[in-house]
């Protein structure tokens, strides 16, 4: 049990290598193998500081076939620590906090279910908001690569410009289609991930991911208020 919760906790306190979690197999691998040096700078500090984040994700249970919807508040302070709380959803009440020393996890009664002292730099409460993830996210828009554009939206009043990143069905790794049935076959898959990007911040404010149409995993800031 502790080496599982180890495992999973490394995912957090490394700052979320990966891009949105589970969004798109290929990114999936692609951002776990990014540069080991480039990887520790960008989980020296915090992304986010003095605010207040509320966002929704959906995704895909293992072999289910409805969406799971979950929104959450998280609340940061002057040095990046955060309290990040399920507001709606299943498991509501349930938190987790970083006090820049020890990581936290709370079940939704009150108890304290995980704690891992944290030095090995900065800790996001999802890889969606993490530094890397951002970062990641600037480098593919300076290099042309994050996808092609798709015109503008308007998420929590702030003007996101859209991005369709497509994959071949060969991106797609034998043990997704095992557990995702109802999203991913053994060879025809089209898989397009939709980023959406502050165009005047260049954050990411939306993800969403798709399988031959169908949604898969989603997550979408629904406020950001400055402290």
């Amino acid at each position: 049990m502790k080496q599982h919760v180890k495992k999973r906790l490394s995912w957090v306190i490394f700052a979320g290598i990966l891009i949105v979690g589970a969004l798109l197999a290929y990114n999936f691998y692609s951002i776990m193998n990014l540069n080991d040096d480039e990887g520790r700078v960008n989980r020296a500090e915090p992304f986010y500081t003095s605010v207040i984040i509320g966002y929704e994700e959906k995704k895909l249970p293992e072999n289910g076939e409805t969406l799971e919807v979950r929104e959450y508040e998280v609340t940061y302070d002057d040095d990046g620590h955060f309290v990040s709380e399920v507001v709606e959803g299943p498991n509501v009440g349930a938190r987790a906090e970083w006090d820049g020393t020890v990581y936290r996890e709370f079940n939704p009664d009150g108890e304290e279910t995980n704690s891992q002292e944290t030095s090995s730099g900065a800790v996001a409460p999802h890889p969606f908001l993490s530094r890397a993830t951002n970062e990641q996210i600037r480098k593919w828009l300076d290099d042309g690569t994050l996808g092609s554009s798709e015109g503008d939206v308007d998420i929590i009043g702030r003007t996101a410009q859209a991005f369709v990143k497509k994959e071949s069905p060969e991106a797609v790794p034998a043990e997704w289609v095992e557990k995702y049935p109802s999203i991913f076959s053994e060879d025809d898959n089209e898989e397009a991930v939709t980023y959406y990007v502050d165009a005047n911040e260049r954050i990411l404010l939306a993800a969403e991911s798709r399988n031959n149409g169908k949604l898969f995993h989603s997550i979408r800031m629904t406020s950001f208020e400055s402290r």
